[in-house]
């Protein structure tokens, strides 16, 4: 476990009662707390985009060129994915989502983490790795078909019914937000009067503006991360350090808190 700061542990008990005073707290989540269930980073030092050109392999237009270049990647870095386990970073934001604290949780991740944990409420603003669609007739797979078809085919999946290429349900560059998932991110970041921002950098575009709408609407940005972020100067709280050490402990601090308030009303 990471040795925490003195100014740290003061901070997870700060984050603690600025939560518990909250009226709608929500949570933004990043690549950050997924690598610490072993999920690489994409755009890391060591990224998967350092390895495959994202213009090769991961935008819509040379899927569509070509998917074999797509699924070449994905025979790679899918394994991983599909077998990840939550962290503790997820479990307590899964915590905190019972105990009526969190609202919502929007992330950038594609790999289902959240809901594996038991949290309800997760807008997926870059999709899901476990769904596939047709590119031709929409019809959707599961994961499990997926690699029923890729075992038995030895080669890029196409559709059992129109024979056009599967693509997974997460945005690939070149491709916009899912509507859905887009505006009502941006209607919970200007409802929000906490954001927790827990494992992201905020460098990707347009989620990394999230942030500012709650800014503007008066509400406060909470930054846990272990590296530092452009908003850090304009949030109430910034902890570095890794979400999986940080968030338990403020799960932690939550219930002492509420514990003590049951034992002592006054």
């Amino acid at each position: 476990m990471n040795t925490l700061e003195p100014i740290e542990r003061e901070n997870i008990k700060k984050t603690a009662r600025l939560l518990l005073n909250s009226e709608f707290a929500i949570v933004l989540t990043g690549a950050g707390i997924s690598t610490e269930s072993g999920i690489p980073d994409f755009r890391g030092e060591s990224g998967i985009w350092k390895k495959y050109k994202p213009k090769i392999y991961g935008s819509i237009q040379s899927f569509l060129n070509d998917p074999s270049k797509f699924w070449k990647m994905a025979e790679e870095i899918a394994p991983t994915l599909f077998n990840a386990e939550p962290n503790p970073g997820h479990y307590a934001i899964a915590d905190l989502e019972k105990e009526n604290i969190i609202k919502a949780v929007i992330t950038q991740n594609i790999d289902e983490l959240h809901q594996k944990a038991g949290t309800v409420i997760v807008y997926e603003v870059h999709g899901n790795i476990n769904r596939f669609t047709c590119m031709g007739c929409r019809a959707s797979y599961t994961k499990e078909q997926i690699l029923r078809k890729i075992k038995k085919e030895k080669s890029s999946p196409g559709c059992s019914f129109c024979g056009a290429p599967l693509k997974p349900s997460v945005v690939l560059f070149g491709e916009s937000l899912p509507n859905f998932e887009k505006y009502m991110s941006i209607d919970l970041a200007k409802k929000a009067d906490i954001m927790l921002i827990a494992g992201s950098s905020l460098t990707v575009a347009p989620i990394c503006d999230l942030p500012l709408y709650t800014l503007r609407e008066g509400g406060n940005l909470i930054i846990v991360n272990d590296e530092t972020t452009y908003l850090d100067d304009r949030a109430e709280i910034v902890i570095n350090n890794k979400t999986g050490v940080v968030l338990p402990l403020i799960v932690q601090e939550v219930r002492s808190i509420k514990a003590k308030q049951v034992s002592d009303p006054t």
